[in-house]
């Protein structure tokens, strides 16, 4: 993993607490249809940075 891609995946790894983050307090603020999103975006960057960090896993 290069430089940029490290700082890709820690900039994505923040954005998907956020989105966690969000969507824990808009839930029981009646905010569902924030809180769903949110969580349905956190969810998929977290695939995606799985997928990513298994792909650079195995190449070692």
């Amino acid at each position: 993993m290069t430089d940029i891609e490290r700082r890709l995946y820690k900039f994505l790894l923040l954005t998907d607490a956020a989105a966690i983050v969000v969507s824990m307090v808009a839930g029981p603020l009646q905010h569902t249809s924030i809180a769903i999103g949110a969580a349905a975006s956190a969810c998929l960057v977290s695939l995606c940075l799985i997928g990513y960090g298994i792909y650079f896993w195995v190449k070692r």
